[in-house]
């Protein structure tokens, strides 16, 4: 079902399968020129925040614009992109993320990020993923309490326990009482947001079964329902967008 349209949103948005496509390497997800100057329209008029697996900083290298509100590493840091970025983890967890770090399971093709917050082991594309993600599996068996697992699209995540989207999702409704939280996402970890708000607009972007209430196929699909909040401007920035096909009623991209 296609998500409605509110008249005071709170914009709670994934970045990678829901601004952007999945790309083959963290490094090469950027949005197209038309999606950054959307999300700069987006943000003057409503509040808006990424939510996001990635580290603010690495968000802010990618999107290359300043003001956007951010909570990184699935919650446990907030600020905004060019601006100030805090931790919300404790000591005690940081001991215990360092002590993982000297410990790391050896899986053959697994790639290590190393997220300062959490790490992400990703098996994407190698030869054996299922049996990549059983031995991962084996090994996070082993992690003390105060650590937990979160398996995405192709990547296992170890993480302090207590921190995810949901809270983050909570954090920020609560900052904002009288907007409607507009929540859209594509992977496990945005299942959080979607049970922490049942009374939000929740979207599912991509297949599988979702927690939300709403729909949409891809992120070109997930741009062409954000622009509707900008149609009561659609002649002031039409020019601007028509050689991006961001333009009322477009379905090409």
């Amino acid at each position: 079902m296609t998500p409605p349209r509110v008249e005071s949103p709170v914009f709670l948005l994934d970045y990678d399968g829901t601004l952007v496509p999945i790309a083959p390497r963290p490094e090469l997800a950027r949005p197209p020129r038309a999606v950054l100057r959307l999300l700069d329209r987006l943000n003057r008029r409503h509040p808006l925040y990424i939510v996001s697996g990635r580290r603010a900083r690495d968000l802010e290298a990618l999107v290359g614009r300043c003001g956007l509100r951010v909570f990184g590493v699935h919650g446990m840091e907030e600020g905004e992109t060019c601006g100030e970025v805090r931790s919300l983890v404790d000591e005690k967890a940081r001991a215990a993320l360092e002590a993982l770090r000297r410990a790391l399971p050896r899986v053959p093709g697994v790639r290590v990020e190393d997220k300062a917050l959490a790490i992400a082991f990703h098996y994407r594309g190698i030869p054996d993923e299922a049996g990549a993600l059983e031995a991962l599996r084996a090994w996070a068996r082993e992690l003390p309490d105060s650590l937990e697992v979160l398996e995405g699209k192709k990547v296992l995540e170890v993480r302090p326990r207590g921190f995810g989207k949901g809270r983050a999702a909570r954090r920020i409704a609560s900052r904002h009482p009288q907007h409607t939280p507009v929540i859209i996402g594509d992977d496990a970890t945005d299942e959080e947001m979607f049970a922490a708000l049942p009374g939000a607009v929740t979207v599912k972007v991509g297949p599988g079964a979702s927690r939300a209430r709403y729909r949409l196929p891809d992120p070109e699909s997930v741009w062409r329902y954000l622009r509707q909040y900008l149609e009561d401007h659609e002649d002031q920035h039409a020019e601007a967008d028509e050689d991006v096909g961001l333009k009322k009623g477009d379905v090409d991209l």
